[in-house]
């Protein structure tokens, strides 16, 4: 019973001597007392190999490469306590989610955050961190009612309650049944006296830099028992019982150790044996190396490189890159791997790559290194949460327990482990279905209610509705998808509604897995993943599947015979996968090794690349991340309760991990750090690097890019072809930039031939070479496509020939593919439209109908609340009533409609002219005739459309008309955009009806303006106060409608019967000056201006008509100022226009120097030019 410590320096030979010393008794004496290499979990597999690959050794029992929890099993094996069930964190996760429901209205702190995500990790966390430190949950309570009356924080007092009340519930749950791993290490300290294993043993702990107070136990159990404990530390020299180092000490965590395990063993009665120390001159890992063992040595001090400069040239021992990101920094790394094999003969598994913070660098590594042929072994475990089989599970008990939420059946079905295995339901047939689902409001209840599934209408307030979704058949196919779909949830849900007992809801759940056929699933989609080439992909399916049944049996044996409750089910089940991770062994002995510093351990690393050395990441900035902030966790620590060190003390032992980290290989240590993060954002590069730059002056540093940079030389450029497929990439990229005008390196023609030779690589440099050639640019229709898609009678409308002129394949996308926008259960701007128009025509048809008695603003204000409650049931299949977040909605705009048709009856009451057509249509069915133009080649083009007002009055020269419209928006009419033909939609409708007057009217009739109107409801604001009569004058200013009317006095008068006297209207966009002429303000057009106008809208339609039927679907959006349509297109993911692409430019409109210059271009227009 003794302990030896066996210090050095890393590098020193530590690991080396332990197990020459273990093959020597071995040798001498195969059968003897056990010898057992203790060593991280981590480390077992790694540690094994080096002992098994010894040469000459043989086969042995005698030896044994344990970690501290698969010794305590080996000794419970032995002397009994394996009758409790072993528990893992996932299984602790379901009990202390239980925990919280249980005392969810207990607690005083964590209540309102019980249900939250991440609650249940961090509280594992954190018992845990006091079960490896001996803290139990009467000290808790201890610790509380001393607390009660004194002067603790009271927001402590409440979280030590809270955390008291979930640690007594996880600890009263795993007594006498459960084993983790913490208790695993308990029950080990205690059975080691009566293990044989141990008795005479020699033991070695090897790759620690600390030990928890549960291992501290171990240790002391150890030395009682075993005949010694050989305690290897990175450590310059030994420090004894008593001894403290400084705080700012480089090797502080181990000397602390040091000291720590010497006087466990003068409380354990052991013997001290002298210790051995490993300080040779130069450090054996180092031997090959002066750079790093430089490194090594200068580490904490201030010892600048003396030594030959040509040792720090790129190629040597030490190497620093500034990457331009993660990506460039990985490929770089790839490469140089791919070097070192190649022309140096070295083997994978001397390589690996160290990454402070892996989650930034896990994934990205994965793909560079499956892209490059690399094989290697990410050291961690990977979490689960996103895995299919994971999500099935979790969204399928969320359907059923949760009220059939649309969003977690879709969730489930688009895991594709829902739909029937004979390929009949598809990706295709669930998005259809969702399509459908969004577009009905289908949620809950509905789902499993027929009668609220039936073929969509066109979603508006007409009489007559469109089968949107395909008709019968559709629907049919629909319904066929739904029932596949929730047919086996159905099932799990009557199963689990006549669950008695837990277990019987477990049986539900595997019962689910089984009718799905998820593990013949799992195991085809690995085997898919191999012949991919996704090795790391294809080892997560398998083993997963055994996760997820643990899982299950854990449930049983924890719950399985207490009363049902379906609700706690899904959420243990959701808890205990959101803590389920994987971990693997590595797949193959030669592979390159991916870990962090703080977890991996490897003695035979001669090349490590060291990744992401930015400033916070490593030395790592801490942050509070738990439940307890810094401050707190001081304060239970002063009262007695034992805890992990905290922020400071592992903030200064970052150090000593940096310097374990650098020293780690023997040839050479690569360093980098990118330069942006995936964002653009800058980052800074490390304190480490600033000190290497300073203790190697003249180290060069490359700044590596993901691809060859134009400029670079020819050697450099085709160091990045270092593999076929990526070589693939670089040289497309190399061949465009040639292409446009770039020079191209003479070595990229052999690797274009070397592709060309190789029927393989050959097909694939033929496909990526079609991009060299590649314009964003669609060609025009030919002329059998044109007349098969409008015909040689093309009927449309004027807004269809305004989207046209803003982009015509925008133009094409929606009236050519007759592509949609995915349509929502929602209230739309079309909607509102829709139902504004509808409420104002049928309040405007019965109120000017009365005559005078029809102008009182309360009767239209009444009679368009009663129209808007009339038409609310028809607005998206009643969304409006629906909820009660929809009827404040549909509250709001029965306002605006009635505060609206107000002042609509009030500019009656002052006006002369009245309507005499509400939603007039025009078109081959309507109550006018369409608008027919030639389009050349026996072609023709038929306007249609529908006018929501004309108004007409009579005056000394004959019958005017105009046109009103209604917006929910304030609009004007801007000539500039009429001559561009973006606006036309109002002069058209005015042109139609004064066409077509005499057959309509019996009587020709000359145009008097065309007027929009703004549905809104506004507020007034004054200082002072108005009367009731200046408020209505000044809410009906408000409504001042805009456009353009005729000049003319007369014309103007009837509009508004208040301008007799001159001024400005109120109703109208027109002023008069006092001379009894229009202002510069007025937007008025004679009558020979509005001739022009007429004309020049002709000619528009007339060429948008010809540039239609022509096969025009070219990508081109106009750019007015800063205006473009590209802006609200719903197709750019279709034309995917980019300004910057050859072949995509916007199409520049000018801008009129003035209204001369306006007035121009539309006299211009007439004569069939293009404006300009």
């Amino acid at each position: 019973m003794a302990l030896r410590l066996l210090t050095g320096r890393s590098g020193s030979g530590k690991t080396r001597l332990i197990l020459d010393e273990i093959r020597a008794r071995l040798k001498r004496d195969p059968e003897g007392p056990p010898l057992i290499l203790l060593v991280p979990e981590q480390a077992t597999f790694q540690a094994e190999y080096a002992m098994a690959a010894t040469p000459g050794l043989g086969g042995f029992i005698r030896a044994q490469v344990l970690s501290f929890r698969r010794l305590a099993f080996r000794v419970m094996q032995e002397t009994g306590g394996l009758a409790a069930v072993p528990i893992n964190e996932n299984g602790k996760a379901m009990l202390i989610h239980k925990a919280l429901k249980r005392r969810r209205e207990e607690l005083k702190v964590f209540r309102g955050s019980a249900s939250a995500t991440g609650l249940t990790a961090k509280l594992g966390e954190l018992f845990t961190e006091w079960k490896r430190y001996g803290t139990g949950s009467e000290r808790l309570k201890e610790l509380q009612a001393a607390a009660e009356g004194n002067s603790a924080s009271p927001l402590l007092r409440d979280k030590v309650h809270d955390l008291a009340l979930l640690y007594e519930d996880l600890e009263r749950e795993l007594e006498g049944k459960w084993l983790d791993g913490e208790d695993a290490l308990a029950r080990l300290a205690e059975g080691a006296a009566r293990s044989e294993l141990l008795d005479g043993a020699e033991v070695w702990l090897d790759g620690f830099h600390g030990f928890t107070s549960n291992e501290y136990a171990v240790i002391a159990a150890l030395l009682r028992r075993a005949s010694r404990v050989t305690a290897a530390l990175c450590l310059d020299r030994p420090y004894g019982a008593g001894e403290r180092p400084d705080e700012l000490e480089l090797f502080h965590p181990t000397a602390e150790t040091s000291a720590r395990l010497c006087e466990l063993a003068i409380a354990a009665g052991a013997g001290m044996e002298p210790p051995v120390v490993l300080d040779p001159p130069v450090l054996p890992r180092f031997a090959g190396s002066p750079v790093l063992a430089h490194l090594e040595l200068s580490y904490d001090n201030r010892l600048t490189w003396k030594g030959d400069p040509a040792l720090l040239r790129p190629e040597g021992a030490l190497s620093l890159h500034a990457a331009a990101n993660r990506r460039a920094e990985a490929e770089a790394v790839a490469r140089d791997m791919l070097r070192r094999v190649r022309e140096e003969g070295g083997r994978w598994r001397e390589m690996a790559v160290f990454v402070r913070r892996l989650e930034d660098y896990a994934d990205l590594l994965g793909q560079v290194f499956d892209d490059y042929g690399i094989p290697y072994f990410l050291d961690g475990k990977a979490s689960a949460a996103h895995h299919p089989l994971v999500e099935f599970v979790r969204s399928a008990l969320e359907t059923v327990t949760a009220g059939w939420k649309s969003d977690a059946l879709f969730r489930c079905a688009k895991t594709d482990l829902l739909q029937p295995e004979d390929g009949e339901i598809g990706r295709d047939e669930v998005d259809e279905l969702e399509n459908y689902v969004l577009a009905a409001g289908i949620d809950g209840w509905r789902w499993q209610d027929d009668r609220s599934w039936r073929p969509l209408g066109r979603g508006d307030l007409e009489a007559e509705d469109e089968d949107e979704a395909g008709g019968e058949l559709a629907m049919e196919r629909i319904l066929r998808t739904r029932d596949a779909l929730i047919g086996p949830l159905r099932r799990l849900e009557r199963r689990m509604k006549k669950a008695a007992v837990f277990r019987d809801l477990c049986e539900a759940l595997y019962l689910l897995l089984e009718e799905t056929r998820a593990a013949d699933r799992l195991e085809r989609w690995s085997a898919a993943d191999e012949a991919a080439g996704l090795p790391g992909k294809a080892r997560m399916h398998r083993p997963l599947w055994d996760g997820v049944l643990d899982l299950l049996d854990q449930l049983v044996e924890m719950v399985g015979g207490e009363p049902a409750d379906a609700a706690m089910f899904a959420g243990m089940v959701d808890a205990g996968l959101e803590e389920l991770k994987l971990g693997a062994v590595p797949p193959s002995l030669d592979g390159v090794l991916v870990g962090s510093p703080e977890r991996t351990r490897s003695d035979r690393i001669q090349v490590l690349y060291l990744l992401g050395v930015n400033d916070g990441v490593m030395p790592m900035a801490i942050r509070e991340n738990g439940l307890l902030s810094e401050e707190e966790r001081e304060e239970l620590a002063i009262a007695g309760v034992a805890m992990a060190p905290g922020a400071r003390r592992r903030l200064l032992d970052e150090r000593f991990l940096c310097y374990w980290t650098l020293t780690t290989p023997s040839r050479h240590l690569w360093i980098s750090y990118p330069l942006a993060n995936e964002e653009g954002q800058g980052l800074i590069p490390s304190e480490i690097v600033r000190r290497l730059r300073r203790r190697f002056p003249g180290l060069p540093e490359g700044q590596p890019a993901a691809e060859p940079q134009a400029g670079e030389d020819e050697e450099k450029q085709l160091g990045y072809a270092v593999h076929p497929g990526r070589a693939l990439t670089f040289l497309v990229a190399r061949l465009r930039h040639w292409r446009q005008g770039g020079e191209l390196a003479p070595g990229w023609w052999s690797v274009y031939r070397w592709m060309i030779e190789r029927p393989d690589w050959r097909r694939k440099l033929e496909k990526l070479l079609f991009s060299l050639h590649y314009r964003n640019e669609e060609p025009p229709l030919t002329e059998r496509t044109s007349l098969l898609l409008y015909g040689d009678r093309l009927l449309s409308s004027v807004s269809r020939m305004e989207r046209f002129v803003a982009c015509p394949f925008r133009h094409f996308s929606s009236h050519g593919l007759r592509l949609k926008e995915r349509r929502l259960y929602r209230v739309d701007a079309p909607d509102i439209g829709q139902l504004f128009h509808a409420a104002l025509r049928q309040t405007t048809e019965k109120l000017l109908s009365e005559g005078p008695a029809g102008h009182e603003i309360a009767r239209w204000q009444a009679e368009a609340a009663a129209a808007v409650e009339r038409l609310l049931p028809k607005v998206q299949s009643q969304i409006l009533l629906s909820s009660h977040r929809h009827q404040a909605m549909a509250r709001k705009l029965r306002d605006i409609v009635s505060r609206a048709s107000s002042m609509l009856g009030e500019q009656a009451r002052l006006s002369a002219f009245r309507p005499i057509g509400l939603e007039v249509d025009f078109g081959p069915a309507g109550q006018l005739p369409p608008l027919s133009l030639p389009l050349g080649n026996g072609r023709w083009m038929d306007l249609a459309g529908r006018i929501d007002r004309v108004d007409a009055a009579e005056t000394a020269d004959g019958l005017l008309l105009r046109i009103l419209d209604y917006k929910s928006g304030a609009v004007k009419l801007k000539l500039d955009e009429v001559a561009h033909g973006l606006s036309l939609q109002m002069l058209a409708y005015l042109d139609v009806v004064v066409t077509h007057a005499p057959h309509w009217l019996g009587r020709p009739a000359n145009p008097a303006g065309v007027l929009y109107f703004h549905v809104h409801n506004p507020l007034l604001h004054t200082l002072n106060g108005m009367s009731k009569q200046e408020a209505g004058l000044a809410m009906l200013k408000e409504f001042r409608m805009q456009g353009l009317v005729l000049a003319d006095g007369e014309a103007v008068t009837l509009m508004d019967e208040s301008l007799s006297s001159g001024g400005k209207s109120a109703i109208v966009p027109v002023e008069f000056k006092k001379d009894g002429s229009f202002s510069s303000r007025s937007q008025v057009a004679d009558r020979g201006q509005w001739d022009v106008l007429r004309k020049s809208v002709r000619g528009s339609i007339k060429k948008i008509g010809k540039r239609i039927v022509e096969g025009d679907v070219s990508i081109a959006p106009y750019r007015l100022d800063k205006k473009s349509p590209c802006s609200v297109c719903e197709f750019r993911p279709v034309c995917q226009f980019d300004g910057q692409l050859e072949g995509n430019r916007y199409l520049q409109l000018p801008k009129p120097g003035g209204k001369d210059q306006v007035w121009q271009w539309l006299s211009e227009n007439n004569e069939g030019e293009e404006p300009r």
